[in-house]
This record gives C-alpha cells, structure tokens and sequence, in this order.
C-alpha cells in the first residue's frame, strides 16, 4: 500500500462538529431576547423556528444593524429599549441549510460562496445542529 494512502482520512462531516446543544427563537420574539441570551450563552446565532419549522437565522450583526436604525428612529431610546421594539422577523435572513453528511469543505466553500458565517444542519425538514465559520476553521486548521 502506497505510504501517502495510509495516511489519508475519511473527509470529515458537518455532523462529526456541527453544535447540537441550540437554544432557538420564535418570530414574535424580541431582538431585546436575543441579546439576552447571547450575552448569557455566548453564542452569535439562533435558527428562527415558527410551529417547529426552520424559517430563518439571527446572527448578532443583525442585532447590531437592528439597534443602530432603532435609535436613529427613537434616538430617546437606549439600545436596549430599541431591540425590544423589533421582532426577529423583522430583521432575520433566510437559512442556509445542509445535511449532516456534508463534508466541512462543501460546507466552507457554501459559507465563502454565500457570504455567510452559519448553516444549520438538517435531518429532513427537523433540527439537527448548527455549524459556524469559526467550527470549520477550527477544523481545517487542525488538519
């Protein structure tokens, strides 16, 4: 057997490193919400579920953008007061979805591709995790 065959792996899934632990919002939910639970989990993006069904992803730039034209509508208000007033509807992307089989390369080249820094990982219609940017460089790097 050839020496650089033995050496080579099985390419790695999005599901081997995809987050599985999620917290989630709902449409009707605050930005004011969202912040919180950042802040309290240290995450950066929630999946946006409505009646259990994928719908949309809130990433903390969004947050940010949200606040921003708030207070230039409200300048009164403090960005705290300002992300109560919007829903996460009002300012949430559409998702990005992948299976868990997909490989972390087409899940990078999908990020670079579409210029976004998630995907949520899907087992049919249903929730299965969450891979970010930071994962698949985390993984590539240690290749």
């Amino acid at each position: 057997m050839n020496s650089a065959a033995a050496t080579l792996t099985p390419e790695r899934t999005v599901g081997e490193i995809m987050s599985t632990d999620l917290m989630t919002l709902k449409l009707t939910d605050t930005l004011r919400l969202a912040d919180d639970m950042m802040n309290l989990a240290h995450v950066r993006h929630f999946p946006v579920l409505d009646q259990g069904k994928i719908v949309g992803v809130v990433n903390q730039d969004d947050l940010l953008h949200a606040s921003m034209a708030s207070l230039v509508r409200h300048p009164q208000d403090t960005p705290r007061q300002a992300l109560a007033t919007v829903a996460v509807k009002e300012v949430m992307k559409p998702a990005e979805t992948i299976s868990r089989e997909t490989s972390i390369y087409d899940a990078a080249a999908i990020m670079v591709e579409r210029g976004i820094e998630c995907l949520l990982v899907v087992d049919g219609e249903s929730l299965a995790g969450l891979v970010t940017r930071t994962d698949l460089l985390r993984q590539l790097a240690r290749r």
